[in-house]
């Protein structure tokens, strides 16, 4: 019984040892790999804004010229639509965008000039734009600068001395501008832009040789959201 008790004993501790050196060995944790987020992609998203400080000043030709009668100073609410391409290589994105707007961009102004009164009006229904930008991007923060071809639809009205006469039309001039986006997730961003718009100097014709200058422009800040697929 004796070496019965030490055999099994020993049998036991053998076991022991021989399950102890087939037990696997601890694995350490891996960590996992992050992937930094990338600008590059088709991005397509909706802005509302604001615009404020035209200047565009309103002068009356006779054929000569015969005065100002005041400034318009547009203003107003706008909101549309924007979708474009970006591409990242190190921190620098590159991009074209376009964009299209619904607005309310409006003033009007009274004045006399020679003797006569006189009444102007400026209003821009739509506009749109296509831009390049270029940027720097620190991480999920991109900021950018931007400018291009701008084009609207603008309506202008002027009355003086008895005769009215208008102009409305879609006007092409140009546009620049900045902002700043935020990435906050790795599909929605939202951001912050600022644009100048200028629609050039152009000739609003009267009857005989009445006739007036326009040169509609505005400034504008916009906060978007962008989807990028």
């Amino acid at each position: 019984m004796r070496i019965s008790a030490a055999a099994i004993a020993l049998l036991l501790t053998s076991t022991a040892a021989i399950a102890a050196d087939l037990a696997p060995a601890p694995v350490e944790p891996v960590a996992p790999v992050v992937v930094p987020f990338s600008w590059t992609g088709f991005y397509a998203g909706a802005n509302v804004g604001y615009a404020f400080g035209g200047r565009d000043t309103v002068g009356i030709h006779d054929p000569a010229f015969l005065g100002d009668l005041g400034k318009l100073t547009a203003k107003g609410f706008l909101g549309g639509l924007q979708a474009g391409y970006n591409y990242q290589f190190d921190n620098i994105v590159v991009g074209i965008e376009t964009d299209f707007q619904g607005a309310q961009i409006k003033d009007t102004v009274h004045g006399v000039v020679a003797g006569e009164p006189g009444r102007a009006r400026s209003d821009i229904k739509w506009y749109g734009t296509l831009r390049p930008r270029i940027g720097y991007a620190y991480d999920r923060f991109l900021i950018y600068a931007t400018g291009g071809l701008a084009y609207g639809n603008i309506d202008y009205k002027l009355s003086y001395n008895g005769a009215s006469f208008s102009d409305s039309n879609t006007k092409v001039g140009w546009t620049a501008g900045a902002g700043l986006e935020y990435a906050f997730t790795d599909n929605l961003s939202g951001r912050v832009e600022y644009q100048y718009v200028n629609f050039g100097s152009y000739t609003v014709r009267g009857a005989g040789t009445l006739h007036s200058k326009a040169s509609p422009d505005f400034h504008a800040v916009r906060l978007g959201v962008n989807y990028k697929f």
